[in-house]
């Protein structure tokens, strides 16, 4: 057994570090989107589907009125052919003002339901995109130490001069239990 480490390629450490920057960069934009479809569906609900459906439910009473009278008058009149057609129309309102009726007691049901239903769920989510702000991009940071660690061993090792810190930092400093400290440089 050799006292020193065998070191060839530091390419897949450096790849993996490259890869789960990219992947916190996706997931953060996904969890953005999230996030964002989450307070809009509530604002969809409350803002434009309630008002929408309560200006329909007012004229679809208001058609069924305006049908039933119309019906009422055909019938006085004992014109048959027409109280027919009336007949249907009355029935057709009927049924427009029942599916207004419908989605009107969906829609305040889900206003109701919704801080109860989704939000946790969108607490969850942004539970997530705090881990994904600092544990990755802790883990990230780590992977970099390491890496300027074993360049650092690998050089020693090969009679070179170790390889300088680029300078680039960022923001993080490691402790001497290998915990990352946020705000050093």
């Amino acid at each position: 057994m050799t006292d020193k480490a065998q070191i060839h390629s530091f390419d897949a450490l450096a790849s993996f570090r490259v890869r789960l920057i990219q992947y916190v960069e996706k997931a953060t934009t996904a969890i953005d989107e999230v996030s964002s479809d989450v307070r809009r569906t509530m604002v969809w609900l409350e803002d434009q589907q309630k008002p929408y459906w309560e200006t329909q439910l007012r004229k679809r009473r208001r058609t069924l009125e305006e049908t039933q009278h119309e019906n009422f008058g055909a019938k006085l009149s004992q014109f048959r052919e027409s109280s027919d057609a009336k007949e249907m129309a009355v029935q057709r309102a009927k049924r427009a003002l029942l599916e207004a009726e419908e989605k009107m007691d969906r829609i305040k049901v889900w206003c109701r339901r919704y801080p109860s239903d989704v939000e946790p769920m969108g607490r969850e989510v942004e539970r997530l995109r705090t881990d994904l702000d600092q544990d990755l991009k802790q883990a990230a940071a780590y992977l970099e130490r390491i890496l300027q660690a074993l360049e650092a061993y690998a050089a020693l090792n090969q009679g070179l001069e170790p390889v300088p810190e680029t300078g680039e930092s960022d923001g993080h400093e490691f402790t001497e239990a290998g915990e990352l400290e946020k705000g050093k440089t």
